[in-house]
């Protein structure tokens, strides 16, 4: 007698919906690639303006928003700000190279969990996506 084994899948893990917003498109591919090397994540959309992220906003709903703080045209604060009306509101996170504590203490108070410095802290993006998968399943809207 001899055992055969399972040919069913194994369940598909649901895949938590990414915005990334950031103006230079050889870093937005670099954090694209960022996130879907990270289990259970995938972008969606991507927006190099203010003007863009907001329309990406109202078409759909996210699990995370990563923001650049400095667009082509507008600014991650406008972004940051908008967000602070949405419910469910998604995770969101900063990564940018104004790093002040002065800029980072205003992303903050305007919701933003995770401030990333871009030039050293840009892998802290997968840590923050990795610790976001493992508290809980995502949220979908009906």
């Amino acid at each position: 007698m001899h055992a055969s084994a399972s040919t069913a899948a194994p369940p598909r893990v649901p895949e938590r919906t990414v915005l990334v917003i950031e103006d230079s498109a050889l870093i937005r591919e670099r954090l694209i690639e960022l996130v879907h090397s990270c289990e259970g994540f995938r972008v969606t959309a991507q927006a190099d303006t203010e003007a863009a992220a907001l329309s990406a906003l109202r078409e759909q709903a996210f699990d995370v928003v990563v923001v650049d703080l400095q667009l082509r045209e507008g600014s991650g604060f406008g972004v940051l700000s908008a967000l602070q009306h949405l419910q469910p509101r998604p995770l969101t996170m900063v990564l940018t190279n104004t790093a002040s504590r002065a800029v980072r203490l205003r992303c903050l108070a305007l919701g933003a969990e995770h401030f990333f410095d871009k030039s050293y802290e840009f892998d802290r993006v997968a840590l923050a996506l990795d610790a976001l998968r493992a508290q809980a399943p995502p949220h979908k809207t009906p």
